[in-house]
């Protein structure tokens, strides 16, 4: 339903209307569009369980072997990564990310998503603390007081 297709050569789609909101919202910044072109491409899954894009060699030494943590869909990126140039290149008062720029939205991608589960999380502890199971008073206490500090009752 009117979705366009990124490059010619890649199976990649957004609908139009996530291109508009991508390109008005991007301020003519590669950066910017490359970062909504990643919310419409991956599902927040495909973000939050991928090793982004797998440059860091590091699960190997920690002994993390499971199948979840993959790279990004090299398609995807790869086509993402040549669309931006491309669009920057033939529009000339965009700016034109370099490529740690462009590894670095990625990035922050990944870890915007897997932080969408760590703040529902800390959202949590953070109720069950002032629920006061934790440590009952000290701190709320000292809150309270000042809360109630020349509220004229």
């Amino acid at each position: 339903q009117g979705s366009k297709q990124l490059l010619n050569n890649y199976p990649v789609y957004i609908t139009s209307k996530q291109w508009d909101e991508a390109v008005n919202s991007s301020k003519k910044d590669g950066r910017r569009l490359l970062r909504y072109l990643i919310r419409f491409v991956f599902t927040t899954d495909e973000l939050k369980y991928s090793c982004g894009l797998g440059k860091r060699k590091r699960s190997v030494q920690s002994g993390e072997t499971g199948p979840e943590r993959r790279p990004l869909d090299p398609v995807k990126v790869t086509c993402l990564r040549e669309f931006i140039r491309m669009h920057c290149t033939s529009n000339p008062d965009w700016w034109m990310p370099s490529e740690e720029q462009i590894n670095k939205v990625f990035s922050d991608a990944v870890g915007h998503a897997r932080q969408g589960r760590a703040v529902g999380t800390f959202l949590h502890n953070g109720n069950t603390y002032y629920e006061g199971t934790d440590h009952p008073g000290s701190q709320d206490e000292v809150f309270n007081r000042g809360m109630q500090d020349g509220s004229g009752d």
